[in-house]
């Protein structure tokens, strides 16, 4: 196949990264940029020496030589585009998280599905090596049976960093807050290394220290199929930034830190250690091994490209499908209704349930730097100064 046409939907923010990305691919030629902001989007194009729209049905039509797309917007807008983009047998490269509810995921999955075109998300986290291999670990089998696992996703922002854009850390705009921005790589990496969902979570969400209607601080307890339990956390309302996995097995421990991971191989099984023994007070022993990692090699925005590219190019599934991106949301959108219910949530999440509590999240949205919760407390009107009485008066 020769060059592939594409087109970059969203150019603020996280859409220049997706610009250079398809820029620095060869397999692509970048054709035209599209925002609803004319001026950017005629600033850009003119930049770029592409077309520019503001519509992106249009832009389907006068290019039919467009045959991928990838979107920048703020969440809600991912599935519509995609659909419309299915429809018009393109391509779609989206932008994480793939959407706001697990609903709008499955519209958009089943609309690639039906069109025969790829439906890829931006999960550019997953090709870091020592990710790639703490994943191959405990695909192989080398932990044995998982019987905990641990996320912790700090990811510290400002007050600044959230009144930065008017759709940012609202109900109406952005549909969640740490769990839809913030940590959707982190769950992803989660669930896609420990090879397995929870199959039930309860949560709770809070706002502790942002004037924000959506959480900024999360917490969760985790329940397998196979008696595992986890324990998730992700804020940002907390420094220095950490992104730190744990898997406990039968046959080992995995510990990844960052780009750091440790690997403890147990000289024997755990169950069977336990049940044999006939030592009161001993364990078996257990070595740390030094893990090897493969190089680099490119990485970002521009290594989901790549790979991108040749899922189209060789006709094969992208790194990231739709159906593996809808799990990391799966997760984020069962601990905001488990929390808002105050009740454990089996996954798959129910989707009227969750449809129905977005849509009255979204109605007491209150918009841009507003909550209702820990915002700032109105200063006290001053008092009037008091009349002097006639019997005073001189």
């Amino acid at each position: 196949m020769g060059k592939i046409g594409i087109a970059v939907i969203g150019i603020s923010g996280v859409g220049r990264s997706h610009l250079q990305a398809a820029k620095d691919t060869p397999g692509f030629e970048l054709r035209a940029v599209c925002d609803v902001n004319a001026q950017a989007a005629e600033a850009c194009g003119k930049e770029l020496g592409v077309a520019a729209y503001t519509d992106h049905k249009a832009m389907f039509k006068a290019d039919p030589q467009i045959k991928a797309v990838s979107i920048a917007t703020p969440h809600w807008f991912h599935p519509p585009i995609a659909i419309d983009a299915a429809k018009a047998g393109v391509h779609v490269l989206s932008e994480k998280p793939i959407a706001v509810t697990v609903s709008d995921a499955d519209r958009m999955i089943a609309a690639h599905k039906k069109a025969k075109t790829t439906l890829a998300v931006v999960y550019q986290q997953r090709f870091r090596p020592a990710l790639a291999k703490a994943r191959e670990l405990v695909a192989s089998g080398a932990l044995g049976r998982v019987n905990r696992t641990l996320l912790v996703a700090a990811d510290y922002r400002t007050n600044a960093y959230y009144a930065s854009a008017g759709w940012r850390a609202t109900w109406k705009g952005e549909g969640g807050g740490v769990l839809l921005n913030q940590a959707p790589h982190d769950l992803d990496l989660f669930q896609w290394i420990c090879g397995a969902m929870p199959r039930e979570i309860y949560a709770k969400t809070e706002t502790k220290m942002h004037p924000i209607e959506v959480e900024d601080c999360a917490n969760a307890l985790l329940w397998y199929a196979n008696g595992a339990i986890g324990y998730l956390y992700a804020s940002t309302c907390e420094i220095p930034r950490d992104q730190r996995i744990e898997i406990a097995g039968d046959k080992g421990k995995l510990i990844l830190e960052g780009d750091k991971l440790r690997f403890a191989r147990l000289k024997e099984d755990l169950r069977h250690f336990t049940a044999t023994t006939d030592k009161k007070w001993s364990q078996p022993e257990a070595a740390w091994e030094e893990v090897a990692l493969g190089e680099p090699g490119v990485q970002g925005h521009t290594r989901v490209f790549h790979d991108f590219h040749r899922a189209l190019d060789t006709n094969s599934p992208p790194a990231v499908t739709g159906e593996d991106a809808r799990n990391s949301l799966e997760l984020a959108n069962a601990m905001i209704l488990s929390s808002r219910t105050g009740k454990p949530v089996k996954l798959p999440v129910n989707r009227g349930a969750y449809d129905a509590l977005m849509k009255k999240l979204i109605a007491t949205s209150i918009g841009r730097g507003q909550t209702t919760a820990k915002s700032k407390p109105k200063p006290k009107p001053k008092a009037k100064p008091k009349k002097k009485s006639k019997a005073k008066r001189k």
